[in-house]
Protein backbone atom coordinates (compact mmCIF):
# COMPACT_ATOMS: atom_id res chain seq x y z
CA UNK A 1 0.00 0.00 0.00
CA UNK A 2 2.75 2.54 0.06
CA UNK A 3 4.52 1.12 -2.88
CA UNK A 4 3.33 4.71 -4.28
CA UNK A 5 2.68 6.78 -1.75
CA UNK A 6 6.01 8.94 -1.94
CA UNK A 7 4.72 9.98 -5.83
CA UNK A 8 2.07 11.83 -6.82
CA UNK A 9 -0.10 11.72 -9.94
CA UNK A 10 -0.65 14.91 -11.36
CA UNK A 11 -3.99 14.68 -13.47
CA UNK A 12 -3.12 15.87 -16.99
CA UNK A 13 -3.71 18.77 -19.17
CA UNK A 14 -6.56 18.44 -21.77
CA UNK A 15 -5.07 17.28 -25.25
CA UNK A 16 -6.67 16.28 -28.31
CA UNK A 17 -4.87 13.80 -29.97
CA UNK A 18 -6.73 12.60 -33.37
CA UNK A 19 -3.74 10.07 -34.51
CA UNK A 20 -4.39 8.12 -30.92
CA UNK A 21 -8.00 8.18 -31.38
CA UNK A 22 -7.91 7.05 -34.69
CA UNK A 23 -5.09 4.51 -34.72
CA UNK A 24 -6.27 0.23 -34.99
CA UNK A 25 -4.41 -1.87 -32.49
CA UNK A 26 -1.31 -3.58 -33.46
CA UNK A 27 -2.90 -7.07 -33.25
CA UNK A 28 -6.48 -7.37 -32.38
CA UNK A 29 -8.10 -10.76 -30.72
CA UNK A 30 -9.20 -13.69 -32.96
CA UNK A 31 -10.90 -16.12 -32.26
CA UNK A 32 -13.43 -16.31 -29.02
CA UNK A 33 -12.27 -19.73 -28.97
CA UNK A 34 -8.74 -19.04 -28.22
CA UNK A 35 -7.02 -21.49 -25.83
CA UNK A 36 -5.42 -20.05 -22.73
CA UNK A 37 -2.19 -20.72 -23.99
CA UNK A 38 -2.87 -19.62 -27.40
CA UNK A 39 -4.20 -16.20 -25.66
CA UNK A 40 -1.44 -15.99 -23.57
CA UNK A 41 0.96 -16.35 -26.78
CA UNK A 42 -1.51 -13.57 -28.99
CA UNK A 43 -0.84 -11.17 -25.75
CA UNK A 44 2.97 -11.62 -25.98
CA UNK A 45 2.73 -11.17 -29.75
CA UNK A 46 1.18 -7.88 -29.33
CA UNK A 47 3.48 -6.82 -26.40
CA UNK A 48 6.93 -7.90 -26.98
CA UNK A 49 9.15 -5.07 -28.57
CA UNK A 50 11.04 -6.53 -31.73
CA UNK A 51 14.21 -4.60 -32.34
CA UNK A 52 12.14 -2.81 -35.67
CA UNK A 53 9.23 -1.73 -32.85
CA UNK A 54 12.57 -0.44 -30.74
CA UNK A 55 13.76 1.56 -33.54
CA UNK A 56 10.71 2.84 -34.66
CA UNK A 57 9.90 4.18 -30.99
CA UNK A 58 13.04 5.64 -30.79
CA UNK A 59 12.95 7.63 -34.35
CA UNK A 60 9.68 9.08 -33.44
CA UNK A 61 10.81 9.94 -29.83
CA UNK A 62 14.29 11.56 -31.98
CA UNK A 63 11.40 13.00 -33.93
CA UNK A 64 9.74 14.54 -31.03
CA UNK A 65 12.70 15.80 -29.71
CA UNK A 66 13.29 18.25 -32.24
CA UNK A 67 10.64 19.23 -32.78
CA UNK A 68 9.94 20.65 -28.95
CA UNK A 69 13.39 22.43 -29.12
CA UNK A 70 11.93 24.69 -31.71
CA UNK A 71 8.50 25.16 -30.48
CA UNK A 72 7.74 27.71 -27.96
CA UNK A 73 7.44 26.55 -24.39
CA UNK A 74 3.66 27.62 -23.86
CA UNK A 75 0.70 25.97 -22.39
CA UNK A 76 1.16 22.42 -23.18
CA UNK A 77 4.51 22.14 -23.79
CA UNK A 78 7.85 19.67 -24.18
CA UNK A 79 11.32 20.13 -23.99
CA UNK A 80 11.21 23.12 -21.81
CA UNK A 81 14.67 25.19 -21.22
CA UNK A 82 15.31 25.12 -16.99
CA UNK A 83 18.00 28.26 -17.33
CA UNK A 84 20.24 25.42 -15.90
CA UNK A 85 23.53 25.85 -17.44
CA UNK A 86 26.42 23.70 -15.97
CA UNK A 87 26.84 20.27 -13.51
CA UNK A 88 28.36 20.32 -10.15
CA UNK A 89 31.60 17.97 -10.05
CA UNK A 90 30.52 16.41 -6.73
CA UNK A 91 33.43 18.47 -5.40
CA UNK A 92 31.88 21.26 -3.83
CA UNK A 93 31.30 22.71 -0.41
CA UNK A 94 28.64 24.31 2.02
CA UNK A 95 25.60 24.53 3.02
CA UNK A 96 22.69 25.43 1.15
CA UNK A 97 18.57 25.58 1.19
CA UNK A 98 15.96 23.76 -0.84
CA UNK A 99 12.18 23.65 -0.53
CA UNK A 100 10.52 21.29 -2.50
CA UNK A 101 6.50 21.65 -3.03
CA UNK A 102 4.71 18.68 -4.02
CA UNK A 103 1.12 17.93 -4.17
CA UNK A 104 1.02 16.40 -0.66
CA UNK A 105 4.19 17.61 1.31
CA UNK A 106 5.92 20.77 1.63
CA UNK A 107 9.71 19.77 2.53
CA UNK A 108 12.24 22.59 3.64
CA UNK A 109 15.63 21.61 3.69
CA UNK A 110 19.67 22.72 4.84
CA UNK A 111 21.94 20.40 2.34
CA UNK A 112 25.30 20.22 3.60
CA UNK A 113 27.26 19.56 0.22
CA UNK A 114 30.22 17.53 2.25
CA UNK A 115 32.50 16.87 -1.19
CA UNK A 116 32.91 13.85 -2.56
CA UNK A 117 29.57 13.02 -3.78
CA UNK A 118 28.89 13.03 -0.27
CA UNK A 119 25.75 15.45 1.01
CA UNK A 120 23.74 15.39 4.61
CA UNK A 121 20.31 16.64 4.63
CA UNK A 122 18.21 18.39 7.60
CA UNK A 123 14.38 19.34 6.58
CA UNK A 124 10.96 20.13 8.14
CA UNK A 125 8.55 18.37 6.59
CA UNK A 126 4.61 19.12 6.87
CA UNK A 127 1.53 18.50 5.04
CA UNK A 128 -0.38 20.61 2.28
CA UNK A 129 -3.91 21.34 4.16
CA UNK A 130 -6.94 21.60 2.38
CA UNK A 131 -7.56 25.07 3.35
CA UNK A 132 -3.93 25.85 1.67
CA UNK A 133 -4.48 24.38 -1.38
CA UNK A 134 -8.16 26.13 -1.82
CA UNK A 135 -7.23 29.49 -0.29
CA UNK A 136 -4.87 32.68 -0.85
CA UNK A 137 -2.30 32.55 -2.57
CA UNK A 138 -0.56 34.57 0.25
CA UNK A 139 -1.23 32.13 2.49
CA UNK A 140 0.47 29.25 1.24
CA UNK A 141 3.51 30.83 0.47
CA UNK A 142 3.40 32.83 3.86
CA UNK A 143 3.16 29.10 5.43
CA UNK A 144 5.91 28.26 3.10
CA UNK A 145 8.06 31.16 4.44
CA UNK A 146 7.32 29.83 8.36
CA UNK A 147 8.94 26.30 7.21
CA UNK A 148 11.92 28.36 5.82
CA UNK A 149 12.28 30.06 9.21
CA UNK A 150 11.95 27.00 11.12
CA UNK A 151 14.37 25.57 9.25
CA UNK A 152 17.02 28.39 9.69
CA UNK A 153 16.21 29.02 13.17
CA UNK A 154 15.55 26.02 15.02
CA UNK A 155 15.90 22.51 12.93
CA UNK A 156 18.92 23.15 11.54
CA UNK A 157 20.03 25.72 13.35
CA UNK A 158 23.89 24.83 13.93
CA UNK A 159 24.72 25.02 10.14
CA UNK A 160 24.23 28.74 10.01
CA UNK A 161 26.14 31.47 10.95
CA UNK A 162 24.50 34.13 13.74
CA UNK A 163 24.45 36.80 11.20
CA UNK A 164 22.41 34.36 8.79
CA UNK A 165 20.07 33.41 11.58
CA UNK A 166 19.74 36.93 12.41
CA UNK A 167 19.31 38.24 8.69
CA UNK A 168 22.12 40.40 8.50
CA UNK A 169 23.35 38.34 5.79
CA UNK A 170 21.33 36.67 2.87
CA UNK A 171 21.03 32.84 2.12
CA UNK A 172 20.20 31.07 -1.11
CA UNK A 173 17.53 28.74 -1.95
CA UNK A 174 16.82 26.47 -4.44
CA UNK A 175 13.16 25.93 -5.38
CA UNK A 176 11.72 22.91 -6.67
CA UNK A 177 8.48 24.04 -8.29
CA UNK A 178 6.40 20.58 -9.72
CA UNK A 179 3.84 22.78 -11.53
CA UNK A 180 3.42 24.45 -14.69
CA UNK A 181 5.50 27.38 -14.49
CA UNK A 182 6.52 30.25 -17.68
CA UNK A 183 10.28 30.17 -16.60
CA UNK A 184 11.94 32.66 -18.42
CA UNK A 185 15.66 32.82 -16.84
CA UNK A 186 16.78 30.31 -13.55
CA UNK A 187 15.37 32.40 -11.37
CA UNK A 188 12.26 34.04 -13.02
CA UNK A 189 9.39 32.54 -13.84
CA UNK A 190 5.75 33.30 -14.49
CA UNK A 191 3.14 31.26 -12.16
CA UNK A 192 0.33 29.19 -14.10
CA UNK A 193 -2.57 27.28 -13.18
CA UNK A 194 -1.21 24.69 -10.53
CA UNK A 195 -3.10 21.83 -10.87
CA UNK A 196 -3.12 19.00 -8.25
CA UNK A 197 -6.39 20.54 -6.27
CA UNK A 198 -4.13 23.96 -5.95
CA UNK A 199 -7.15 26.21 -6.21
CA UNK A 200 -5.15 29.72 -5.54
CA UNK A 201 -6.05 33.23 -5.77
CA UNK A 202 -4.29 36.28 -6.39
CA UNK A 203 -1.22 34.54 -7.93
CA UNK A 204 -1.80 33.03 -11.67
CA UNK A 205 0.14 34.91 -14.19
CA UNK A 206 2.80 36.50 -11.16
CA UNK A 207 6.52 35.82 -10.75
CA UNK A 208 7.40 33.04 -8.87
CA UNK A 209 10.34 34.59 -7.13
CA UNK A 210 8.82 37.53 -6.57
CA UNK A 211 5.80 36.18 -4.71
CA UNK A 212 8.45 33.96 -2.65
CA UNK A 213 10.41 37.31 -1.54
CA UNK A 214 7.30 38.92 -0.58
CA UNK A 215 6.44 35.97 1.57
CA UNK A 216 10.39 35.99 3.29
CA UNK A 217 10.06 39.66 3.79
CA UNK A 218 6.70 39.39 5.16
CA UNK A 219 8.14 36.82 7.71
CA UNK A 220 11.24 38.75 8.48
CA UNK A 221 13.81 36.61 6.77
CA UNK A 222 16.34 37.25 4.29
CA UNK A 223 16.24 34.71 1.67
CA UNK A 224 16.61 34.72 -1.85
CA UNK A 225 15.42 32.28 -4.75
CA UNK A 226 18.68 31.87 -6.69
CA UNK A 227 16.62 29.17 -8.61
CA UNK A 228 13.50 27.43 -9.60
CA UNK A 229 13.70 23.90 -11.06
CA UNK A 230 11.32 20.74 -11.36
CA UNK A 231 11.77 17.45 -10.34
CA UNK A 232 13.38 16.22 -13.05
CA UNK A 233 15.91 18.19 -13.24
CA UNK A 234 16.60 18.12 -9.86
CA UNK A 235 17.00 14.29 -10.45
CA UNK A 236 19.47 14.68 -12.68
CA UNK A 237 21.48 17.37 -10.94
CA UNK A 238 21.80 15.89 -7.71
CA UNK A 239 22.85 12.65 -9.37
CA UNK A 240 25.55 14.23 -10.98
CA UNK A 241 26.65 15.68 -7.87
CA UNK A 242 27.16 11.70 -6.85
CA UNK A 243 28.75 10.89 -10.12
CA UNK A 244 29.47 13.98 -12.39
CA UNK A 245 29.14 11.53 -15.42
CA UNK A 246 25.48 11.59 -15.19
CA UNK A 247 24.33 13.06 -18.15
CA UNK A 248 20.39 11.56 -17.74
CA UNK A 249 17.88 11.80 -15.06
CA UNK A 250 15.03 9.78 -15.54
CA UNK A 251 11.82 9.43 -13.19
CA UNK A 252 10.04 6.32 -13.30
CA UNK A 253 7.22 6.31 -10.43
CA UNK A 254 3.66 6.48 -11.10
CA UNK A 255 3.81 9.05 -13.92
CA UNK A 256 7.58 9.67 -16.04
CA UNK A 257 9.73 12.13 -17.03
CA UNK A 258 13.30 13.27 -18.27
CA UNK A 259 16.10 15.72 -18.60
CA UNK A 260 19.08 15.72 -20.32
CA UNK A 261 21.41 18.36 -20.97
CA UNK A 262 21.45 19.93 -24.42
CA UNK A 263 23.80 22.25 -26.38
CA UNK A 264 22.74 25.41 -26.21
CA UNK A 265 23.30 25.88 -30.00
CA UNK A 266 20.59 23.50 -30.67
CA UNK A 267 17.68 24.60 -29.13
CA UNK A 268 16.04 27.35 -31.71
CA UNK A 269 13.27 28.22 -29.31
CA UNK A 270 15.68 30.10 -26.89
CA UNK A 271 16.17 33.79 -27.53
CA UNK A 272 18.70 34.51 -30.40
CA UNK A 273 21.14 36.85 -28.14
CA UNK A 274 21.23 33.51 -25.75
CA UNK A 275 22.15 31.12 -28.47
CA UNK A 276 24.63 33.36 -29.55
CA UNK A 277 26.41 34.67 -26.22
CA UNK A 278 26.89 30.56 -26.18
CA UNK A 279 30.01 28.76 -26.77
CA UNK A 280 29.77 25.33 -28.95
CA UNK A 281 29.87 23.09 -26.42
CA UNK A 282 28.12 25.44 -23.85
CA UNK A 283 24.71 23.27 -22.38
CA UNK A 284 21.55 23.62 -20.66
CA UNK A 285 19.43 21.26 -19.10
CA UNK A 286 16.25 20.49 -20.80
CA UNK A 287 13.13 19.03 -19.02
CA UNK A 288 11.49 17.17 -21.47
CA UNK A 289 7.66 16.47 -20.42
CA UNK A 290 8.61 13.07 -22.26
CA UNK A 291 5.02 11.81 -20.80
CA UNK A 292 2.97 13.18 -23.05
CA UNK A 293 5.32 12.58 -26.16
CA UNK A 294 4.12 9.24 -28.66
CA UNK A 295 1.00 9.11 -30.61
CA UNK A 296 -0.65 6.14 -32.97
CA UNK A 297 1.71 6.94 -35.58
CA UNK A 298 5.02 5.08 -34.04
CA UNK A 299 3.75 4.16 -30.47
CA UNK A 300 2.25 0.35 -31.05
CA UNK A 301 -0.50 0.95 -29.38
CA UNK A 302 -2.72 -2.53 -28.65
CA UNK A 303 -6.46 -2.57 -28.10
CA UNK A 304 -6.04 -2.42 -24.47
CA UNK A 305 -3.97 0.41 -24.94
CA UNK A 306 -7.00 1.52 -26.32
CA UNK A 307 -9.41 0.40 -24.25
CA UNK A 308 -7.47 2.12 -21.57
CA UNK A 309 -7.29 5.61 -23.28
CA UNK A 310 -10.80 5.69 -24.11
CA UNK A 311 -12.01 5.39 -20.41
CA UNK A 312 -9.78 7.34 -19.20
CA UNK A 313 -10.66 10.88 -17.83
CA UNK A 314 -8.71 12.82 -20.48
CA UNK A 315 -8.62 10.31 -23.71
CA UNK A 316 -5.74 10.66 -26.48
CA UNK A 317 -3.25 12.90 -23.57
CA UNK A 318 0.05 10.88 -22.30
CA UNK A 319 -0.22 7.95 -24.32
CA UNK A 320 3.56 6.96 -24.11
CA UNK A 321 3.01 7.23 -20.14
CA UNK A 322 -0.47 5.27 -20.18
CA UNK A 323 1.49 2.18 -21.87
CA UNK A 324 4.36 2.23 -19.15
CA UNK A 325 4.22 4.24 -16.04
CA UNK A 326 3.41 3.21 -12.60
CA UNK A 327 -0.19 5.27 -12.97
CA UNK A 328 -1.40 2.91 -15.27
CA UNK A 329 -0.21 -0.99 -15.10
CA UNK A 330 -2.40 -2.61 -13.11
CA UNK A 331 -4.93 -1.20 -15.13
CA UNK A 332 -3.49 -2.59 -18.20
CA UNK A 333 -3.43 -6.34 -16.14
CA UNK A 334 -7.03 -5.55 -14.83
CA UNK A 335 -8.25 -5.42 -18.79
CA UNK A 336 -6.62 -8.49 -20.09
CA UNK A 337 -7.06 -10.60 -17.22
CA UNK A 338 -10.89 -9.36 -17.82
CA UNK A 339 -10.39 -10.85 -21.72
CA UNK A 340 -9.48 -13.97 -19.85
CA UNK A 341 -12.19 -14.32 -17.33
CA UNK A 342 -14.36 -13.76 -20.41
CA UNK A 343 -13.42 -16.95 -22.31
CA UNK A 344 -13.42 -19.14 -18.88
CA UNK A 345 -10.02 -18.96 -18.93
CA UNK A 346 -9.82 -17.55 -15.47
CA UNK A 347 -11.59 -17.90 -12.07
CA UNK A 348 -13.58 -20.13 -13.45
CA UNK A 349 -14.87 -18.03 -15.72
CA UNK A 350 -16.52 -16.29 -12.99
CA UNK A 351 -15.92 -12.15 -12.34
CA UNK A 352 -15.18 -11.47 -8.79
CA UNK A 353 -16.90 -9.34 -7.15
CA UNK A 354 -15.30 -5.52 -7.18
CA UNK A 355 -13.13 -7.22 -10.26
CA UNK A 356 -14.89 -4.79 -13.05
CA UNK A 357 -13.71 -1.53 -10.70
CA UNK A 358 -11.44 0.35 -12.95
CA UNK A 359 -8.09 0.64 -11.36
CA UNK A 360 -8.84 -1.42 -8.43
CA UNK A 361 -5.80 -3.65 -9.74
CA UNK A 362 -2.50 -1.23 -8.56
CA UNK A 363 0.71 -1.41 -10.10
CA UNK A 364 1.87 -2.61 -6.89
CA UNK A 365 -0.29 -5.76 -6.43
CA UNK A 366 1.13 -6.47 -9.86
CA UNK A 367 4.71 -6.54 -8.97
CA UNK A 368 3.79 -8.51 -5.48
CA UNK A 369 2.57 -11.57 -7.99
CA UNK A 370 5.52 -11.58 -9.92
CA UNK A 371 7.80 -11.11 -6.84
CA UNK A 372 6.21 -14.21 -5.51
CA UNK A 373 7.68 -16.73 -8.43
CA UNK A 374 10.30 -18.12 -6.88
CA UNK A 375 12.81 -18.75 -10.00
CA UNK A 376 13.25 -15.54 -12.36
CA UNK A 377 11.83 -16.70 -15.51
CA UNK A 378 14.30 -15.07 -18.44
CA UNK A 379 14.01 -11.48 -19.73
CA UNK A 380 11.76 -12.00 -22.86
CA UNK A 381 10.41 -15.99 -21.94
CA UNK A 382 7.01 -16.46 -20.16
CA UNK A 383 7.07 -20.20 -19.49
CA UNK A 384 5.41 -20.48 -16.50
CA UNK A 385 7.96 -20.77 -13.64
CA UNK A 386 8.22 -23.37 -10.48
CA UNK A 387 7.06 -21.67 -7.50
CA UNK A 388 6.04 -22.82 -3.92
CA UNK A 389 3.11 -23.65 -2.11
CA UNK A 390 3.91 -20.72 0.00
CA UNK A 391 4.41 -18.32 -3.17
CA UNK A 392 1.00 -19.59 -4.54
CA UNK A 393 -0.73 -18.91 -1.00
CA UNK A 394 0.48 -15.46 -0.58
CA UNK A 395 -0.49 -14.95 -4.04
CA UNK A 396 -4.07 -16.08 -3.44
CA UNK A 397 -4.49 -14.14 -0.39
CA UNK A 398 -3.48 -11.02 -2.36
CA UNK A 399 -6.47 -11.45 -4.57
CA UNK A 400 -9.05 -12.52 -1.94
CA UNK A 401 -7.82 -9.48 0.21
CA UNK A 402 -8.90 -7.72 -2.85
CA UNK A 403 -12.11 -9.43 -4.46
CA UNK A 404 -14.85 -11.82 -3.46
CA UNK A 405 -14.35 -14.75 -5.05
CA UNK A 406 -17.49 -17.93 -5.52
CA UNK A 407 -14.13 -20.28 -5.16
CA UNK A 408 -10.89 -19.58 -4.01
CA UNK A 409 -8.47 -18.88 -7.57
CA UNK A 410 -6.17 -21.77 -8.52
CA UNK A 411 -2.58 -22.32 -8.62
CA UNK A 412 -3.50 -22.48 -12.45
CA UNK A 413 -4.67 -18.95 -11.83
CA UNK A 414 -1.82 -17.41 -9.91
CA UNK A 415 0.25 -18.93 -12.54
CA UNK A 416 -1.99 -17.09 -15.51
CA UNK A 417 -1.60 -13.96 -14.08
CA UNK A 418 2.32 -13.62 -13.10
CA UNK A 419 2.78 -14.12 -16.90
CA UNK A 420 -0.02 -11.53 -17.75
CA UNK A 421 2.34 -9.07 -15.17
CA UNK A 422 5.45 -10.10 -16.45
CA UNK A 423 4.36 -9.30 -20.24
CA UNK A 424 2.89 -6.02 -19.06
CA UNK A 425 5.91 -5.33 -17.32
CA UNK A 426 8.68 -6.73 -19.92
CA UNK A 427 7.15 -4.09 -22.30
CA UNK A 428 6.93 -1.26 -19.95
CA UNK A 429 10.68 -1.34 -19.18
CA UNK A 430 11.43 -1.81 -23.02
CA UNK A 431 9.23 1.47 -23.36
CA UNK A 432 11.55 2.96 -20.80
CA UNK A 433 15.17 1.82 -22.54
CA UNK A 434 13.24 3.32 -25.69
CA UNK A 435 13.22 7.14 -23.95
CA UNK A 436 16.72 6.21 -23.01
CA UNK A 437 17.76 5.32 -26.13
CA UNK A 438 16.67 8.35 -28.06
CA UNK A 439 18.37 11.04 -25.09
CA UNK A 440 21.61 8.73 -25.28
CA UNK A 441 21.97 8.90 -29.07
CA UNK A 442 20.99 13.01 -29.06
CA UNK A 443 23.54 13.21 -27.05
CA UNK A 444 25.45 10.93 -29.43
CA UNK A 445 26.96 9.12 -26.43
CA UNK A 446 26.36 5.57 -28.36
CA UNK A 447 29.60 7.12 -30.39
CA UNK A 448 31.78 3.39 -31.15
CA UNK A 449 35.12 5.75 -30.49
CA UNK A 450 34.04 6.56 -26.44
CA UNK A 451 34.50 4.03 -23.69
CA UNK A 452 33.46 6.19 -20.53
CA UNK A 453 30.35 4.69 -18.57
CA UNK A 454 26.91 6.14 -20.03
CA UNK A 455 25.76 6.88 -16.41
CA UNK A 456 21.79 7.68 -16.34
CA UNK A 457 20.49 8.77 -12.72
CA UNK A 458 16.82 6.80 -12.15
CA UNK A 459 14.31 7.52 -9.86
CA UNK A 460 11.32 6.44 -8.85
CA UNK A 461 8.66 3.51 -7.47
CA UNK A 462 8.41 2.16 -10.56
CA UNK A 463 12.06 1.29 -11.42
CA UNK A 464 13.04 1.02 -7.94
CA UNK A 465 10.33 -1.53 -6.42
CA UNK A 466 8.99 -3.33 -9.51
CA UNK A 467 10.73 -6.58 -9.49
CA UNK A 468 13.14 -7.37 -12.65
CA UNK A 469 12.84 -3.72 -13.50
CA UNK A 470 16.39 -2.49 -14.38
CA UNK A 471 17.06 -6.19 -15.67
CA UNK A 472 14.33 -6.10 -18.57
CA UNK A 473 15.38 -2.33 -19.84
CA UNK A 474 19.55 -3.44 -19.45
CA UNK A 475 17.53 -6.38 -21.48
CA UNK A 476 16.34 -3.64 -24.30
CA UNK A 477 19.51 -1.65 -24.34
CA UNK A 478 21.30 -4.47 -25.27
CA UNK A 479 18.55 -4.82 -28.35
CA UNK A 480 18.97 -1.39 -29.43
CA UNK A 481 22.47 -0.89 -29.12
CA UNK A 482 24.49 -4.22 -29.13
CA UNK A 483 27.09 -5.38 -26.06
CA UNK A 484 29.62 -3.15 -27.10
CA UNK A 485 27.47 0.28 -26.10
CA UNK A 486 24.98 -1.23 -24.09
CA UNK A 487 27.68 -2.58 -21.37
CA UNK A 488 28.98 1.03 -20.41
CA UNK A 489 24.79 2.17 -19.21
CA UNK A 490 24.68 2.41 -15.80
CA UNK A 491 21.67 2.92 -14.38
CA UNK A 492 21.69 4.35 -10.60
CA UNK A 493 19.43 5.22 -8.08
CA UNK A 494 19.22 8.63 -8.33
CA UNK A 495 18.05 9.88 -4.95
CA UNK A 496 16.24 13.11 -3.18
CA UNK A 497 16.18 15.29 -6.69
CA UNK A 498 13.31 17.46 -5.29
CA UNK A 499 15.60 18.66 -2.16
CA UNK A 500 19.37 18.43 -3.19
CA UNK A 501 18.92 18.87 -6.73
CA UNK A 502 17.52 22.39 -5.86
CA UNK A 503 20.10 23.31 -3.47
CA UNK A 504 22.57 22.69 -5.98
CA UNK A 505 20.93 24.72 -8.86
CA UNK A 506 20.72 27.37 -6.05
CA UNK A 507 24.96 26.85 -5.54
CA UNK A 508 25.26 26.65 -8.95
CA UNK A 509 23.40 29.55 -9.97
CA UNK A 510 25.56 31.39 -7.69
CA UNK A 511 28.47 30.02 -9.11
CA UNK A 512 28.20 30.94 -12.45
Amino acid sequence: TTFFRQFEFTPPWPCNCASLQSFPPSLSITATNMGADDLLHDIKAQFTFTPEKLNTVINGFNNELEIGLRTASEGLATMIPSFVTSLPTGNEKGTYISLDLGGTNLRAAAVQLLGGGKVEVLEVKSTVTDELRRGSGEALFDWMAVNVRELIEVKAKHLFTAEEIRGDKTLSIGVTWSFPIAQTDINRGNVLRMGKGFILTGIDGRDLVELFHEAFSRKKLNVQVTAIVNDTVGTLVAHAYENPSARIGFIYATGVNAAYPERIALIPKLPASIRNAAGPDDFMLINTEIDIFGDGSYLPLTEYDISLDTQSVQAGFQPYEKMMSGMYLGELFRLIASEFIKRGHLFGGQVPKGWDVAYSFETASMGNLERSILRRPEIYSFIPSSDTTKDRADSIELLTNKYTFPHPPTAEDVRTLQQIAAIIATRAAALCAAALASMIKKQNLDDSSLTSPIVIGMNGSTFQFYPRTEERIHAALRQIFGTSVSERIRLEVANDGGTIGAALAAMLSLKH
